[in-house]
This record gives structure tokens, C-alpha cells and sequence, in this order.
């Protein structure tokens, strides 16, 4: 069975550590790398090859919007899932009309 590749990009140290140790137990996951910001995100993606990045819509330095735009242009076939912090719909909207391929609300 083929191994999904995951990349984790969020701002918060925290939320990227329950994730990975989250995905860790699924046998056909492999967490790449993860990343802090948005412009580290595009850098490992483009190195890497995830064929999942896990990313919070809100990061430092570009807004997640931008990153899912520039990781679709650069990386066709990376599937990009929004973590939003807030419920705020016109968030998630932007996210699935730049390119993500869903939303979900991680909590924090």
C-alpha cells in the first residue's frame, strides 16, 4: 500500500506536535516535515513532494491564501487542507476557491 506523504504547516509549535504524533499512527501516513511559517511551507514543499500539507489558513509572513496559490502553481497534484482557528466562513471560502480541497477547524 502506498504511503500518503503529509506535510504540517502551522504557526504553532504545539498543534504541529499533536498532529504528527497524531498522524504517526496510521500505518500508510508519513509526516515529511513541517514548517512554521507560509514562505518555509513553499520552500519543503517544493524539496519534498507532500502529497498532503496540512496548513493553518493564518501563519506569518504571507497569508495562507497566498501559499495555497503559489503550492498549487509550483507542486500540481499537492493537495492542500486549510486548519482554520475560527469559524469565520469567508475564510474558508477564499481557501477553496484559491485551491484547497477542504477546511476544518483544529480547536486552538
Amino acid at each position: 500500500m502506498k504511503r500518503i506523504k503529509v506535510f504540517i504547516a502551522d504557526g504553532h509549535r504545539d498543534f504541529r506536535k499533536v498532529i504528527h504524533e497524531f498522524l504517526d499512527w496510521m500505518p500508510n501516513v508519513s509526516v515529511v516535515s513541517d514548517a512554521i511559517n507560509d514562505e518555509e511551507t513553499v520552500e519543503k514543499v517544493e524539496r519534498l513532494f507532500p502529497d498532503v500539507v496540512l496548513m493553518d489558513i493564518v501563519m506569518p509572513l504571507m497569508n495562507g491564501i497566498e501559499a495555497i496559490q503559489v503550492i498549487k502553481q509550483r507542486r500540481l497534484g499537492t493537495k492542500v487542507l486549510i486548519a482554520a482557528t475560527h469559524d469565520d466562513l469567508l475564510y474558508h471560502k477564499q481557501a477553496l476557491e484559491g485551491g484547497a480541497v477542504g477546511c476544518f477547524l483544529n480547536g486552538l
